[in-house]
C-alpha cells in the first residue's frame, strides 16, 4: 500500500509537470565564461532527471562493487553455518539413537564452526563420558573453557554433573568454588545438596538447606524429604545412645511421628541393644500408618514377651496377609518363642511372596535353634541354588 501510495504520487506529479511544460515550454539561458548555453525547460529538467538516475546508477553500482569481498565473506561464514548446523543435527540424532561414538564425533568436528559451539562441547563431553574415555570428556571441557570463558559456570556445572557418580568428592570442590563465586546462584546450590547428600555430609547440607530455601532452589516436596533424610542421618551419625537420644528429643513430636524417622531412630536403639519402649512406639506408630521398616524392626527386638508380641502381630495379618516382611517377622517371633512349626510355616509363606536371602537364613537359624542341622543345611543350599538362579537370570 506504501508503495503504491509513492507511484500514484509520482504519477500525479509528472502529469502536472508534463501538462505544465505543454502548455508553456519555457526558456533557459546559462551564461559561463564566453560560453551562452540556451534550452527550453522540460529539455534541461529532463536532462537533469536523467543525469541523477546515471549518477544514482553508477554510484549503487560502485557499491556493490566494494561490497562483493564481504558478501562473499558472508556467504562463505553462512555456509560454514549451514553445514555445522547439519553436523549438529547428525550428532543430536546419533544421541537419540544412543550411538555415543557417532554423536561425539559429528559434535565435535562442528563445535568450532557452529554458533552453538559450547552446546557441542558440553555434549560431546557428555558422550565421551558415557564411553568411560575421560581423557576426552575433560580435553572437551578444557576447550570449551578456553573458548568460552564467560560460560565458565554453565561448564563447571555440567562437569560436576559428570564427575557426580563416581568422583563425588572432586564434583563438591567444583561446585564449591562456584558457589563462592556466585553465592546466589540457585543451580549451584541445588546441585551442591545433591552431593552433598550423597556423601553424607549431613552438618554441610543443614547450613546449606536454609539457602536452598531461600533461594527456592529445591521445590517444596523434595525440600521434605531432603529435611527427612538430614534427620536421619543425623541418628545414624550418633556415637553414642546418649547422644541419639538427644537428636531424637530435639524433634517435635510431628517428626518424631514420621515412620521412616522412627524406624532409623529404632534401628539405631537396636544396634545399641536397647530396647526398653521400642515395641510400644512400633505398635503405637503401626496402629495409626502402616509402615513395613518398622514391621521388619518389630521381628528383630530381643526383649519382651514373644508370645505377647506375637499375638499384636497377627492381628496385623487381617489386612496385611500379603506382607513378605510381615510374614518374615511373625516367624522370627514364633521361632524367638519356640514355636517351631508356626515359625516354619510363615517363613515359607514369606518365601512364596518373595525369595529373599535374609529369609532363608532366618528360616535355617530356627532349624538350628530347633537343634534340626541337617534340615538347617538344605535350607543353607536351597538358599544358595535361589540365588545362582537369579543371577544367572540377571545375566541372560
Amino acid at each position: 500500500m506504501k508503495y503504491l501510495t509513492i507511484v500514484a504520487l509520482l504519477t500525479l506529479g509528472a502529469t502536472g509537470l508534463a501538462t505544465l511544460m505543454l502548455y508553456d515550454n519555457g526558456h533557459v539561458s546559462m551564461v559561463w565564461g564566453d560560453w551562452v548555453i540556451e534550452t527550453s525547460l522540460s529539455f534541461l529538467m529532463a536532462a537533469l532527471i536523467l543525469i541523477f538516475l546515471v549518477g544514482y546508477l553508477v554510484i549503487r553500482f560502485g557499491i556493490h562493487i566494494w561490497k562483493i569481498p564481504q558478501y562473499w565473506r558472508q556467504r562463505r561464514t553462512l555456509k560454514r553455518y549451514a553445514k555445522a548446523q547439519s553436523k549438529m543435527e547428525e550428532g543430536l540424532l546419533a544421541l537419540e539413537y544412543g550411538d555415543w561414538q557417532k554423536a561425539e564425533r559429528a559434535l565435535i568436528k562442528s563445535a568450532k564452526q557452529s554458533e552453538a559451539g559450547l552446546v557441542n562441547y558440553l555434549s560431546a563431553a557428555k558422550m565421551a563420558h558415557n564411553q568411560q574415555a575421560l581423557e576426552r570428556r575433560d580435553l572437551y571441557l578444557e576447550q570449551a573453557r578456553t573458548e568460552y570463558p564467560e560460560s565458565a559456570e554453565v561448564i563447571g556445572l555440567v562437569e560436576a554433573r559428570l564427575l557426580a557418580e563416581k568422583q563425588p568428592e572432586r564434583a563438591r570442590a567444583i561446585l564449591e568454588v562456584l558457589h563462592n563465586e556466585s553465592p546466589k546462584n540457585a543451580a549451584v546450590v541445588a546441585e551442591l545438596v545433591t552431593i552433598l547428600e550423597q556423601l553424607k555430609d549431613w552438618k554441610a547440607l543443614e547450613e546449606l538447606l536454609p539457602k536452598a530455601k531461600r533461594l527456592k532452589a529445591i521445590d517444596s516436596a523434595c525440600m521434605s524429604e531432603l529435611q527427612l533424610k538430614l534427620f536421619a542421618g543425623q541418628l545414624q551419625c550418633s556415637k553414642t545412645l546418649a547422644e541419639l537420644d538427644e537428636h531424637w528429643q530435639s524433634f517435635n513430636r510431628k517428626l518424631q511421628a514420621e515412620p521412616e524417622l522412627m524406624a532409623e531412630y529404632i534401628e539405631q536403639r537396636i544396634s545399641f541393644a536397647e530396647y526398653a519402649g521400642l515395641a510400644e512406639m512400633i505398635e503405637k506408630a503401626l496402629s495409626k500408618r502402616w509402615n513395613e521398616r518398622l514391621v521388619y524392626q518389630y521381628g528383630r527386638l530381643q526383649s519382651g514377651p514373644a508370645y505377647e508380641r506375637l499375638k499384636v502381630a497377627e492381628k496385623w495379618q487381617e489386612k496385611h496377609g500379603d506382607s513378605a516382611v510381615l510374614l518374615l517377622t511373625l516367624g522370627r517371633i514364633a521361632c524367638r518363642g519356640q514355636l517351631w512349626s508356626r515359625a516354619h510355616g510363615y517363613f515359607r509363606d514369606s518365601l512364596k511372596l518373595r525369595p529373599e536371602l535374609e529369609t532363608f537364613h532366618a528360616l535355617a537359624s530356627c532349624y538350628e535353634q530347633e537343634g534340626e542341622e541337617h534340615q538347617a543345611a538344605l535350607i543353607y543350599k536351597e538358599a544358595i541354588s535361589q540365588i545362582e538362579h537369579k543371577n544367572l537370570g540377571a545375566a541372560s
